[in-house]
């Protein structure tokens, strides 16, 4: 490569010959020689032959070589066998353009190789090239980081993804933490409600009885069953908090046994119907012929009938319809319960299961604590049995 560039260069270039030429340069040498004292790189020139015929000391010391060792030497010699054509090719490039930038490995004294980057200029006078000058600084260790660098990037990349999800999920559950803590402090709320309401009714009926011994005996009877009521209902509330929490925390036991749930549903709608005939509510029930037994804990789960059947009771308009279906599924047993209700907002059905959740019903003004449905659901799931809520008519 270097006889090819000697045969398009010899006639119309002055090429160095020997180390006395460099007077040739003129101003180029001392230029040269002077920046090479004091750099750390290695700086060297070349003569037609591609021989070194000029090397800075620093240059050769970090090739482990003295200076006389290197003079004199081909450049091609210090080039690693897989970089010799790209080093051939990059100076016919510097030739021809004045100037060429690339990198190769040099082998030092010792057989080491050394990732250098070169930057190569052809020196004119008079418009002919009269020698070529050299600068190879070592980028061994900076293509290593560069290397360790590129491997680590998908490392970098996937970490960053794990941050950016593991924040997202860290404002998803911020949010979700909020959005309970609202929750609850609405059925603080709403409970603080149910509880005063009886308490109040007991209490100011209680007194009323107290202050007036000359009441009617009537009168009387009638103030005490209210207090009886109320009384009753304060206790069912404060059972069905004490039993969510029981079930929450795992001290609850089923007792199960097997049940004939034809029954048992003829039971609850009877419990139920006199409620339901204060509004003009019709109750119909649909089983099959056959009788249908399930080994279940019959007063959990009949607490949970109980408690849809009188939420069904509770937003039903009146002279509206209730109906109870018993499906024998053989492998499995269904139940249904629809109503005419007032029904319930799309968007909070995916919410109606979770605790201390209350539908804002802006136009009811009906009481509740929002325990119901979730009552239900736990004694459901303690039967590995699944409840879901359908609206033909979403609002």
């Amino acid at each position: 490569m270097f006889e090819e560039q000697k045969e398009n260069t010899i006639n119309k270039s002055l090429m160095i010959t020997d180390y006395k030429q460099l007077e040739k340069l003129g101003k180029w040498k001392d230029l040269f020689e002077n920046l090479s004292d004091i750099s750390r790189d290695l700086m060297f020139i070349l003569n037609e032959k591609g021989e070194i015929i000029f090397v800075n000391t620093f240059g050769v010391s970090e090739l482990e070589y003295h200076k006389d060792e290197l003079i004199g030497k081909h450049l091609i010699d210090l080039i690693d066998p897989s970089d010799q054509l790209l080093v051939n090719s990059s100076i016919s490039l510097a030739i021809k353009n004045d100037y060429t930038l690339f990198e190769a490995f040099l082998v030092d004294k010792y057989e080491n190789t050394h990732k250098y980057q070169f930057s190569i200029k052809a020196v004119k006078k008079n418009d002919k090239i009269i020698g070529l000058l050299g600068i190879a600084k070592d980028v061994t260790y900076l293509r290593k980081l560069e290397s360790e660098l590129n491997n680590l990037k998908p490392k970098l990349i996937e970490a960053n993804r794990l941050i950016t999800l593991e924040r997202t999920r860290s404002i998803n559950q911020k949010m979700m933490l909020e959005e309970l803590n609202s929750m609850k402090s609405e059925f603080v709320s709403n409970i603080s409600h149910e509880l005063r309401t009886p308490i109040a009714s007991i209490v100011g009926f209680s007194e009323t009885i107290a202050s007036d011994p000359n009441m009617p005996e009537e009168m009387k009877q009638e103030f005490n069953m209210i207090i009886l009521n109320e009384g009753k209902r304060l206790a069912k509330l404060i059972n069905d908090v004490l039993d969510i929490s029981r079930m929450e925390t795992g001290r609850m036991i089923l007792n199960k046994s097997k049940v004939n749930l034809n029954k048992l549903l003829k039971d609850v709608i009877t419990h139920e119907k006199a409620a339901a005939e204060e509004k003009g509510l019709i109750i119909t029930l649909e089983t099959p012929p056959e009788e249908i037994i399930a080994e279940i804990d019959e007063e959990r789960f009949s607490q949970a009938l109980h408690a849809l059947m009188e939420n069904a009771i509770k937003f039903s308009s009146k002279n509206g319809r209730i109906k109870v279906i018993l499906n024998n599924l053989y492998r499995e047993v269904e139940i249904i319960i629809s109503d005419t209700g007032v029904g319930i907002p799309e968007k909070d059905l995916p919410y109606l299961f979770q605790k201390f959740y209350r539908v804002n019903r802006p136009d009811s003004d009906l009481p509740g604590a929002g325990m119901g449905l979730v009552f239900v659901k736990q004694i459901v799931d303690l039967h590995k049995g699944l409840i879901n809520i359908q609206i033909l008519n979403p609002k």
